[in-house]
C-alpha cells in the first residue's frame, strides 16, 4: 500500500472543519428546519478526531518518544476543564429547577460521564431523538464517552503493533475500519439504537481519520485533484445535512456520505500550496473551530433547561436569546478555562493534573450517587410542591403485571389484584400500559367490595394485535395478544373482561389490506373479532374508553406553573379537541358495545365536565405523565358513579 508524506503541523482548516460540525449541531439543536440532518455534524467530528490524534501520536511513535501519561496529560488538559465545569453547572441548575426524577436521572448520567460511560448510561435510558430530551442535560456527553473510549484504546493499539510495519498497520487499520462499518451496518438494521451509541459501531468513523493521518489516502497531487476532493467532500456533507432527519436509518451505511466528506475535505488540505480550503482556513472559522469544544459543552445542557421550563418550546426570539447565553459562556469557557489549563498557565506539573482530573472525577461521582439514591432529593420540596412532584411516580409500584410471557400468561401466572382472602376472580383486566394505568382504581373498587380482579398486559400491544401483525416486528405483541385470549377464552370462571387500551390504532378510519398474499383486517375488524370471541364463550366484556391527551407532562406542568414558569400554557385537553381526536374510536366502541354482553365506561365524561378535561383535583395531579392517568387520577375516576 503506497504511502506519501503526511505533515503533523497545524492544520488551520481541520479547525474550520470543526467549526462546520459544530454549527451543523447546533443549528439541529435549535430545531431549525433548515438542515435537519445537523446530527450528522458529530460523524465530522470523529473523523477529525481519529485524524488530528493519529497525527499527534505518529511522529512521537516513530522517533521512540512517546509516552502514554504525556499523551493523557494533553488529553486531560483538553477534554476535562471545561467538560467538568459544565456538568457542575448542569447539577447546580438541575438542584434549581428538576423535579425529583429528572434530577435523580441527571445524578445517574454524572456518574455515567465521570466513568466515561455516557454513551452505555443513555443507551438504556432512550434515545437521542425526541422532546424529552430536554429533561437529559448531558444527554450530549455520550459522544465524548465514545471519543475517551477511542482515545484510551488507539495509543495501546498503536504501541503493541509498532514494531510492525507501516503498509502492516494501514492493512490493520484498514481491517478494523471495514469490520467496524459491516457490524454497523447489520447492527443498525436490527438495533439502531445500539448502534447510535456504542464504540464498535461508531469506530469506523474515527478509523477514517487515523487512516488519513497514517497515509492511506494519498496527498492530491494537482490543484485540480484538490479541488476535486473538496467539492466533493462538501456536496457529500451538504446532502447529508439537507437529505437526512430523524426517520433516516442511522448511522450504519448513511453515516458514510458525511464520513467520506469529512476525509476528502481534510485530504484536500494535504497539498501544501492549495487553496481549496482556504475559506475553512479563515480567521472567523478558524476561531470558531477553536471554541467548538466548549460550543457543543454548552448548547445542550442551556437549551434543554430553557426548553424544560418553557413548556411549550422556545420560540425563535428565546432560541436566539439561549444561543447568545451558549455563545458567551463557550468563549468564557475557553478563555477563562480551558485555556489556561491548556497552556499550562494552571496545573502546570503533571502530578498536579492528574490530582485536578482525580477530583474532577470523584466530585461529579459522589454528586450524581448522592442524587440518585436521594432519590432526587425530594425533601427539597414541601406541602403543595411535594404533591405536584410525586405525581411523576404516582403510578402502579408491581411492573410485573406487564412484562408476563406467553408461558406465563398460559399456565395461570397472572397479576392478583383487590383482597387476599377474596376466592378465585372472575373478572379479568387486559391491556396496554393504560390497563397498568388504571390497575389501581380496579384494585381499590375490588377491595372496597372484597373481592379481587386479576391481571395481565403489555406495554405497547394492542389488543387483537395477533389479527393484525405477526410480522418479525411484531411478533412478541401478537405471541403475547394470541396466549392472553386462548387463556381468556378457556377459563370458565371468569365471567366479565375489561378491555383497555389507548385505542390509538382506532383513531383513523381504514381498510383492511392485503399483505403477502394474506388479508390483514384493520384495527377495528380486529378488535370486533377479540369481543365477539369473548362474549360468544359467555363472558362479559367491559370496554374502557381512551382518557383525554394533556397537552404536556401534567406533573412537570404543574410544578413549573407553582415555579411561576409558563403561566399561559394550558396544560388540559378541550372537550371538542378530545371528541374531534378520537371520533372514530368513539364510534367504533359505540358501536360494539350496541352488542348483547358488551358494554362500555366513557372515563371523558367525568375528566371533561366544563369544556376542559381536568388534569388535577385538590393539587394531585391526575396523570403521571401526558397520556396515562396517576394512581390518584384511576382511584378518583374509579369512585365516579359512572364507572
Amino acid at each position: 500500500m503506497k504511502t506519501t508524506h503526511q505533515y503533523s503541523t497545524y492544520r488551520p482548516d481541520v479547525d474550520g472543519l470543526r467549526a462546520v460540525a459544530v454549527l451543523a449541531v447546533l443549528i439541529y439543536h435549535a430545531g431549525f428546519s433548515v438542515i435537519p440532518g445537523g446530527y450528522v455534524g458529530v460523524d465530522i467530528f470523529f473523523v477529525i478526531s481519529g485524524f488530528v490524534i493519529t497525527s499527534a501520536v505518529q511522529p512521537d511513535l516513530a522517533s521512540g518518544r512517546f509516552n502514554l501519561r504525556d499523551f493523557y496529560e494533553r488529553r486531560i488538559r483538553r477534554i476535562f476543564p471545561p467538560l467538568f465545569v459544565m456538568v457542575v453547572v448542569s447539577l447546580v441548575l438541575g438542584w434549581m429547577v428538576l423535579m425529583p426524577d429528572d434530577l435523580k436521572r441527571l445524578g445517574q448520567s454524572s456518574v455515567a460521564n465521570a466513568a466515561f460511560l455516557s454513551n452505555f448510561y443513555f443507551l438504556k435510558d432512550s434515545g437521542y431523538f425526541g422532546a424529552t430530551a430536554a429533561a437529559k442535560p448531558l444527554l450530549h456527553t455520550w459522544s465524548l464517552a465514545v471519543e475517551e473510549q477511542f482515545y484510551l484504546l488507539l495509543p495501546l493499539y498503536m504501541l503493541l503493533f509498532k514494531r510492525w510495519s507501516a503498509d502492516v498497520m494501514r492493512w490493520l487499520t484498514l481491517s478494523l475500519f471495514a469490520l467496524s462499518l459491516l457490524l454497523a451496518a447489520v447492527a443498525t438494521y436490527f438495533e439502531p439504537t445500539l448502534s447510535f451509541f456504542l464504540l464498535p459501531t461508531r469506530a469506523w468513523e474515527l478509523l477514517a481519520g487515523v487512516m488519513l493521518a497514517q497515509g492511506m489516502v494519498p496527498s492530491p497531487r494537482s490543484a485540480k485533484d484538490e479541488w476535486a476532493r473538496a467539492l466533493l467532500g462538501i456536496f457529500l456533507i451538504a446532502y447529508a445535512l439537507l437529505a437526512y432527519s430523524e426517520k433516516t436509518v442511522f448511522p450504519g451505511l448513511a453515516a458514510l456520505p458525511p464520513v467520506l466528506g469529512g476525509m476528502l475535505i481534510i485530504s484536500a488540505g494535504m497539498r501544501r500550496e492549495g487553496r481549496a480550503n482556504a475559506w475553512l482556513a479563515s480567521r472567523t472559522m478558524v476561531f470558531l473551530g477553536q471554541i467548538s469544544y466548549p460550543l457543543y459543552l454548552w448548547h445542550f445542557p442551556l437549551l434543554g433547561f430553557a426548553g424544560y421550563l418553557s413548556l411549550r418550546g422556545l420560540g425563535v426570539a428565546e432560541t436566539l436569546a439561549v444561543y447568545a447565553i451558549i455563545v458567551i459562556c463557550a468563549l468564557v469557557s475557553w478563555r477563562f478555562v480551558e485555556q489556561p489549563v491548556r497552556t499550562r498557565r494552571v496545573f502546570s506539573g503533571q502530578r498536579a493534573l492528574f490530582g485536578f482530573g482525580l477530583v474532577c472525577i470523584v466530585v461529579t461521582l459522589l454528586a450524581g450517587l448522592a442524587l440518585h439514591f436521594g432519590r432526587g432529593m425530594e425533601s427539597r420540596f414541601s406541602g403543595d410542591q411535594l404533591k405536584l412532584v410525586r405525581g411523576m411516580t404516582d403510578r402502579l409500584a408491581d411492573k410485573g403485571c406487564m412484562v408476563l410471557s406467553p408461558v406465563q400468561v398460559a399456565s395461570g401466572n397472572v397479576c392478583r389484584l383487590g383482597s387476599k382472602v377474596a376466592g378465585l376472580p372472575d373478572t379479568f383486566l387486559w391491556g396496554d400500559s393504560h390497563a397498568e394505568a388504571w390497575a389501581p382504581g380496579f384494585a381499590e373498587q375490588a377491595e372496597r367490595t372484597g373481592k379481587a380482579v386479576l391481571f395481565a398486559g403489555q406495554h405497547g400491544c394492542a389488543i387483537g394485535q395477533h389479527f393484525l401483525d405477526t410480522s418479525w416486528a411484531g411478533k412478541e405483541c401478537a405471541a403475547f395478544d394470541k396466549t392472553m385470549l386462548d387463556y381468556l377464552l378457556a377459563q370458565t370462571s371468569i365471567k366479565q373482561v375489561v378491555l383497555v387500551s389507548r385505542w390509538t390504532a382506532l383513531r383513523t378510519a381504514k381498510q383492511a389490506e392485503e399483505v403477502n398474499g394474506r388479508l390483514v383486517p384493520t384495527a377495528e375488524q380486529a378488535l370486533t373479532r377479540v369481543v365477539t370471541q369473548l362474549v360468544n364463550a359467555g363472558k362479559q366484556v367491559r370496554l374502557v374508553g381512551p382518557v383525554p391527551d394533556a397537552k404536556t407532562l401534567v406533573p412537570r406542568a404543574l410544578y413549573l406553573k407553582s415555579l411561576g414558569f409558563a403561566k399561559e400554557f394550558e396544560v388540559r385537553q378541550r372537550l371538542d379537541e378530545f371528541e374531534s381526536v378520537q371520533k372514530n374510536t368513539l364510534v367504533t366502541l359505540r358501536n360494539l358495545a350496541n352488542q348483547q354482553g358488551v358494554s362500555l365506561t366513557l372515563p371523558h365524561l367525568e375528566l371533561c365536565k366544563e369544556g376542559l378535561c381536568a388534569v388535577e383535583q385538590d393539587g394531585y395531579p391526575l396523570y403521571f405523565d401526558d397520556n396515562h392517568l396517576s394512581t390518584h387520577g384511576a382511584r378518583l375516576v374509579m369512585t365516579s358513579p359512572r364507572m
